[in-house]
């Protein structure tokens, strides 16, 4: 017994290096556009989804780095410490990644790049002005990163905009919303601390609170309706437990705020679609 609790501890110490280093949000999102290729039924190459995932890791560890660049003092979140006492190497890191990207560039469907491009320049923009969006930080977040990984279906589906936008995406785009806004909502004190702006620092801990069990409740609506209008049953089992981790996660916060056990639960959550993949 002993020796499995070791190993446990062993691989959650790994496990939260490779969360410190947005490696889970990384492949989270390359296995969420494959799940979603899936649902939707288009086609992508390897090189596109292995695209997404450096660009995806580039941009958080760059908004990272930036972040802890500017702070004056030792970060009071343990990714920006990780961040400040690591730069050198991560930013070594990021340039090899940005490096390895270029070639894969030119074995993108034209249609997925040249969105991508356009998408690119909005993260961009995003990053530059998010100091100053105040409660739409969170929101636009999640639109973003929710376009960026149904890029692939949305630039290569011949589906209409109606289509694209039906409940599979709807429920996606939530999931990230949840997972944004409970984050924030976990990092407050640290976010004041560091100046860090976010939807809960700009409207309070109590309507921020009322905001997550809105969109709680939203979820289980948006079930409801998946389920009568007879969708894929295991697509919506691997949303249903998705929620699930976050709902959880939201009811035992005190458990999870200790050690920062919430961003490895919910960073986990978008791995969750590999069921679906593999099943």
């Amino acid at each position: 017994m002993e020796s499995f609790f070791f190993l446990m501890q062993r691989i959650t110490s790994y496990y939260r290096y490779f969360n410190l280093l947005s490696l889970d949000v990384a492949l989270g999102a390359t296995i969420s556009a494959m799940f979603l290729t899936r649902v939707f039924e288009v086609d992508i190459r390897f090189q596109g989804l292995l695209c997404l995932g450096l660009t995806v890791w580039l941009i958080y560890t760059m908004d990272h780095l930036v972040d802890a660049r500017k702070l004056k003092s030792q970060a009071s979140t343990e990714r920006h410490r990780f961040h400040q006492q690591n730069f050198n190497m991560i930013i070594v890191l990021a340039i090899i990644i940005l490096l390895a990207i270029i070639p894969l560039l030119f074995f993108i469907y034209e249609s997925v790049l040249s969105m991508g491009i356009g998408l690119g320049a909005l993260v961009v923009v995003y990053f530059i002005v998010q100091r100053k969006l105040g409660f739409l930080k969170e929101l636009l977040g999640a639109v973003l990163y929710s376009v960026g990984v149904m890029l692939p279906v949305i630039a290569l589906s011949e589906l209409s905009f109606n289509s694209l936008i039906a409940i599979p995406s709807v429920l996606f785009f939530n999931t990230a919303l949840i997972n944004l806004v409970l984050f924030s909502w976990f990092d407050r004190d640290k976010d004041k601390l560091d100046n860090h702006p976010s939807l809960v620092t700009s409207v309070g801990d109590k309507v921020s609170k009322a905001i997550l069990y809105f969109l709680f409740v939203l979820q289980v609506v948006l079930f409801f309706y998946a389920f009568d209008t007879g969708l894929n049953v295991s697509m919506l089992m691997v949303y249903t437990a998705m929620y699930l981790v976050l709902l959880l996660i939201f009811i035992k916060a005190s458990w999870f705020a200790l050690n920062d056990r919430y961003r490895l639960a919910g960073d986990a959550v978008f791995l969750f679609p590999l069921l679906y993949i593999i099943g």
